[in-house]
């Protein structure tokens, strides 16, 4: 089991999602799992995030729930969640 879990509540930010893609990308240490928790986007992040996890050296978990807004798109990863760490990163 990985030791952390670094989650994103995102909506509609597949224009900048890549950043925190690159920046996950560049650790050194892989022992942890990204969830991305969609909070209803309209545009490409979903095939983004289907692409990424196809090429990834790290787990990504990819969960989408129609829109209910930030604090609940925190919720919902909490949820999710079934390392005893973790931490959010923005979608930027």
């Amino acid at each position: 089991m990985v030791p952390i879990t670094v989650f994103t509540p995102t909506y509609n930010r597949a224009y900048t999602l890549h950043k925190c893609y690159n920046s996950l990308k560049r650790q050194t240490c892989k022992e942890f799992v990204w969830l991305v928790v969609d909070d209803g986007s309209t545009d490409n992040t979903r095939e983004l995030i289907e692409k990424w996890r196809q090429d990834s050296d790290f787990e990504i978990i990819y969960y989408y729930q129609e829109n209910k807004g930030m604090s609940e798109a925190h919720n919902t990863a909490y949820k999710l969640i079934n390392t005893e760490l973790n931490m959010c990163v923005d979608s930027d």
